[in-house]
């Protein structure tokens, strides 16, 4: 079946596979007629290739492999000796040694490691074809405009999710399940799985071995279908998180089967990308791996992990040249790290985009022998670094910045629109000790880093981050009320620390640090472009986030650099439920729910939020005060933040621009947890008037006119 067939077969609501006799991708599929192709790269000097089928309770079934390129073996069998789910390997014989192999682009991999399943995509019965043909308004595509009515790239509000602990299950089907709160509830308009890519054990996601598999823990590939699919019957997007950038370490066989890999990197095993003229069969396995997402899955986009450690720019342009071409609507998010290199984002050159145009497989070969121009690589938005590092330093006071520098904040937002915005990601709490931007303020409100018991530096702010996670666990389950006053001590000289401190400086730290969780959510949704909340963040869930399975690294390494063990437990600590909250305190977590499901709402709205941009900023360093003014045509929005611990009730350098305004949606609302002393209601405002701010909040307004 032929790529370009695509739009027809989900016409007949089908879902077509990407690789065919006309393809350089490898793998294994069925094709129209009922037989099975299968295509393998593997060493150049292989003397021979045995396919062997293991059909359900039947003999073993082998198979002479063609040698048909220099790398490069296939074989198309006969329909009727293999089934959806049978079993299959490959014999390689290489250097007078007969190895065994899974298949590298397997799409189905279970517990039986050295055997692969075939799984033949076009049973599947999707019922989403309205959407996958651009007939949805609420579609995201990089070919958005006027005409097609479809959403831009600029207007995602993504809720990022780990399947495995997103739900108490943590499978996709308890995972689809909870799908309807993110769309219908909290008004996100995409999802973005953490990978799924197969492994062997519970992880975080970045481990993975099979690049084209789901993982079995989570379900079959069938299952992830129906989540996907349901996802777009709420109108949600779905983004896929990829990780090209190296090799999980578990059970990994890619280096027995081919010149796949070239040494490694601080992540694990590097992939050969441009090390000898075997590196294009390199990149089109990672290439294959990218579009099986987008068009086997259904996925809109694909965020892609830590680029910049891939090394070759090459294969990031032959990715986005590929599925530019063949789905046109699917969006790419790099996370390069590379300081918002422009390049990562530049659409390719007119000249370059006509080639692609009228002689695509030329122009994907000339990509394939490093013969065209790094200028641009093609992808449509990135997570944005520089910009987190700065809201980090405004919150936090941490990173490069050990002071609140309102004009580096104001330099690095200007520079955000177009660019995927976070108060905090799975990076920076699973890399950081674990712990949740809720608790890593505690650390500051409680003044915890000066009240740990005598230690490096380096350990003492993580036990204080672990000190504030349990300390605000035992406020949020009841268990600290529920202490006599020597059990209290007890309790905080076992976490390290030197102080005692009451139930009440405690609530009152938790609420300083909610208001600031508030704040953070609301400087990226006041900032046009796309934006993204962590599972649990939208509603200031307290749990761990941590790295699960164990390395061959002992567990010292995590002791000292991350200052807890992964395993089992750093797995159960990290489901979203684990945090369990007595009635007293559930409004909070309740009332943050209803401040961002407010926010998306806001955006939906006001597209000056979503695709519009940035005509000024307000900068009142000695208040701590920051304002941003937006607009998209007629669409126009001010919003104002206090990042001071003192209520801000003034107008200087804050100027509304001409026209009366009106507050329309502020952090410090009651019905938010805020004091409700601050708001700006049943008013309205012009140029000069006063405006109030409550310590640590945000406030948006809008044209009353």
């Amino acid at each position: 079946m032929h790529i370009n067939n695509y739009i027809h077969n989900i016409n007949k609501h089908k879902s077509p596979c990407v690789f065919d006799t006309w393809s350089k991708y490898f793998g294994a599929y069925f094709t129209d007629n009922g037989s099975a192709f299968f295509r393998l790269f593997t060493f150049y000097d292989v003397k021979n290739v045995i396919l062997e089928i293991k059909p359900y309770n039947k003999e073993i079934l082998k198979f002479d492999m063609q040698h048909v390129q220099e790398c490069v073996w296939q074989i198309e069998i006969e329909k009727g000796l293999i089934e959806n789910g049978d079993r299959y390997r490959f014999i390689i014989d290489y250097k007078d040694e007969l190895i065994s192999v899974k298949d590298p682009c397997s799409m189905w991999q279970d517990y039986y490691f050295k055997w692969s399943r075939i799984y033949n995509h076009s049973l599947f019965e999707w019922t989403d074809a309205e959407w996958i043909c651009s007939e949805n308004s609420k579609r995201i595509s990089r070919l958005a405009n006027i005409t097609n009515k479809l959403t831009p790239v600029q207007a995602l509000r993504i809720y990022e999710l780990h399947i495995g602990t997103f739900t108490d299950e943590g499978t996709f089907k308890s995972a689809k399940n909870a799908l309807e709160r993110i769309a219908n509830e909290l008004h996100f308009n995409a999802i973005e799985i953490m990978p799924v890519e197969n492994t062997y054990s519970f992880n975080w996601g970045y481990d993975g071995v099979d690049k084209y598999a789901p993982n079995h823990t989570y379900g079959t590939p069938d299952d992830l279908k129906e989540l996907i699919n349901y996802a777009h019957e709420l109108g949600l997007n779905v983004i896929m998180d990829i990780v090209p950038n190296h090799l999980g370490p578990d059970i990994a066989q890619l280096q027995k089967t081919g010149p796949y890999i070239e040494g490694e990197n601080c992540f694990g095993y590097k992939f050969n990308f441009e090390k000898d003229k075997y590196s294009i069969y390199v990149r089109d396995f990672i290439v294959g791996a990218a579009l099986n997402w987008i068009i086997n899955y259904h996925v809109d986009g694909l965020r892609v992990d830590m680029t910049k450690f891939m090394c070759s720019d090459y294969t990031m342009k032959q990715m986005s040249a590929e599925i530019n071409y063949h789905m046109p609507d699917a969006f790419l998010i790099a996370e390069d790290g590379r300081d918002n290199d422009e390049r990562v984002t530049r659409a390719f050159p007119s000249d370059e985009a006509d080639e692609n145009e009228l002689n695509h497989e030329k122009y994907i070969e000339k990509i394939r022998n490093n013969d065209v121009s790094l200028h641009a690589l093609g992808f449509d938005s990135e997570w944005d670094f520089p910009f987190h590092k700065q809201i980090a330093s405004m919150i936090l006071g941490i990173w490069d910045c050990r002071i609140k520098d309102l004009c580096a904040f104001d330099y690095s937002l200007r520079a955000a629109q177009s660019r995927v915005k976070y108060p905090m990601s799975h990076d920076e709490i699973g890399n950081i000790d674990g712990t949740r931007l809720i608790s890593k303020i505690m650390v500051n409100e409680l003044n915890l880093n000066d009240k740990i018991c005598d230690c490096c530096h380096s350990l003492k702010c993580k036990r204080a981050a672990h000190a504030a996670h349990r300390v605000l666990i035992a406020l949020l389950n009841g268990e600290l009320e529920n202490m006599s006053e020597s059990e209290r001590h007890i309790f905080y000289e076992n976490n390290y620390l030197t102080h005692d401190f009451s139930v009440d400086e405690i609530f009152s730290a938790y609420l300083n640090a909610v208001s600031m969780h508030k704040l953070a959510i609301g400087k990226v949704y006041s900032i046009p472009g796309p934006k993204m909340i962590f599972q649990g963040d939208e509603s200031a869930n307290a749990a761990y986030f941590k790295f699960f399975r164990k390395f061959s690294t002992g567990p010292e390494y995590y002791l000292r650099e991350k200052g807890y063990e992964p395993g089992l437990s750093a797995f159960l600590d990290s489901k979203l439920n684990s945090v369990k909250v007595i009635d007293k305190y559930s409004y909070i977590n309740k009332s943050v729910e209803k401040y961002v499901s407010d926010l998306n709402n806001l955006c939906e709205r006001n597209i000056a939020l979503s695709s519009g941009h940035i005509e000024k900023t307000f900068v009142n360093s000695q208040a701590n005060v920051h304002g941003i003014y937006a607009r998209k045509i007629y669409n126009e929005i001010c919003s104002f933040s206090n990042f001071s611990s003192t209520a801000f009730n003034a107008s200087y350098g804050l100027m509304f621009p001409k026209g009366k305004w009106r507050e329309v949606l502020n952090s410090d609302n009651k019905e938010y947890a805020g004091s409700g002393e601050c708001l700006n209601i049943n008013k309205t405002f012009e140029q000069y008037s006063y405006i109030s701010l409550a310590p640590y909040s945000i406030a948006f307004f809008e044209k009353a006119d």
